[in-house]
């Protein structure tokens, strides 16, 4: 049978053993889905929640693209661009037309963000999704 061995009302390990051994060490039977990381709390136990997707650092430029059209915002950068006072303007155009990546901590971004109702969460949001178009 499957034992839980917990500290501090977490599984750190699950082992297969007889019932008078387990008791003995005081290990909890387990279901065959527990595993490592998961809490036993009140003799019950739950799933560890799953872990936050990691923000890429930079997707390509048509990951960035498809992902602002499968958010309705692609349509909005060229007058968020045309908005911008010059010379940043033609600097982020130029970015806009000819990068082949765009990196979350650019100028561009932190231009375009605001005037596409985009906050850090939702930035990080559409790189996530960008990095897997």
């Amino acid at each position: 049978m499957r034992y839980a061995i917990i500290e501090n009302g977490v599984v750190v390990n699950v082992a297969v053993a007889d019932e008078a051994y387990a008791a003995e060490q005081g290990w909890m039977a387990a279901p065959d889905d527990v595993s490592p990381g998961w809490a036993y709390v009140n003799g019950a136990f739950t799933a560890p929640p799953p872990p936050k997707p990691v923000v890429p650092a930079s997707v390509a430029m048509h990951q960035a693209r498809l992902a602002l059209l499968q958010a309705g915002k692609l349509a909005a950068v060229d007058a968020a661009i045309a908005a911008l006072p010059s010379p940043a303007k033609e600097a982020a155009q130029i970015e806009w037309e000819y990068a082949t990546e765009v990196k979350r901590s650019s100028t561009l971004v932190a231009q375009l963000a605001p005037a596409l109702g985009l906050d850090d969460a939702a930035l990080d949001a559409l790189f996530v999704t960008a990095s897997t178009l």
